[in-house]
């Protein structure tokens, strides 16, 4: 097989992903391929699994402001709220780069959101003090501390910060009251498992196509 002719099947099967799947849930079922097909196939659709994802969460409604619950993006979020910022004042407002919404560590204590599913790298974020001068943000595989770093942040306007932690599982977050918006994540997990005569494709639940 020459580069070429790999290339035009996987633009073959990558259709084949696009059109011929069905689709349910954060699955695919395809009909069993030859081995080199499937192959193809799965190279193909994995670039789903490694799609980036903006968390502005302004798909979230709030007359004020709630917990965010778990699930949304496939995370399951402990003490991470989102609000109209505009209800909470200025620290929430400076901190908003996306309308209306911004999240934020409810009563300033401590927070962390963890994947459903697989693993995950978190890419950047915008944070903004509401009365510190510095965040430390952790990242886990399972039990394993893997990144610990502070960041300065301020009030007056968002600190954009690149993350880079790469094949975690869980974020935790601390340093007082803070604002984040528009975090950047990506899936980094595919899970092939057999299903009866199909196969079966699994991706974190944050990925998207």
């Amino acid at each position: 097989w020459s580069p070429s002719k790999v290339m035009g099947k996987l633009a073959k099967y990558w259709s084949g992903c696009e059109n011929g799947l069905m689709l349910g849930g954060n699955k695919m079922h395809m009909k069993q391929k030859p081995m080199f097909g499937l192959l193809l196939t799965f190279m193909a659709c994995a670039a789903i699994a490694s799609a980036s994802q903006l968390l502005t969460f302004d798909d979230l409604s709030t007359s004020c402001y709630d917990p965010i619950t778990n699930g949304y993006a496939g995370f399951n979020w402990t003490n991470v709220w989102f609000a109209n910022s505009a209800c909470l004042g200025d620290g929430y407002v400076n901190g908003t780069v996306s309308s209306p919404n911004v999240a934020f560590n409810g009563y300033g204590q401590d927070a962390s959101f963890n994947v459903v599913s697989g693993t995950f790298s978190l890419t950047s974020a915008y944070v903004t003090s509401v009365n510190g001068s510095s965040i430390t943000v952790m990242g886990y595989n399972g039990s394993t501390l893997v990144y610990n770093k502070a960041y300065p942040v301020n009030g007056a306007a968002p600190t954009f910060i690149t993350f880079g932690y790469d094949d975690i599982t869980e974020v935790y977050i601390t340093g007082g009251k803070f604002a984040l918006d528009n975090i950047t994540i990506n899936g980094t997990s595919l899970t092939i498992t057999p299903f009866g005569t199909s196969v079966v494709l699994t991706w974190p639940t944050n990925a998207t196509g």
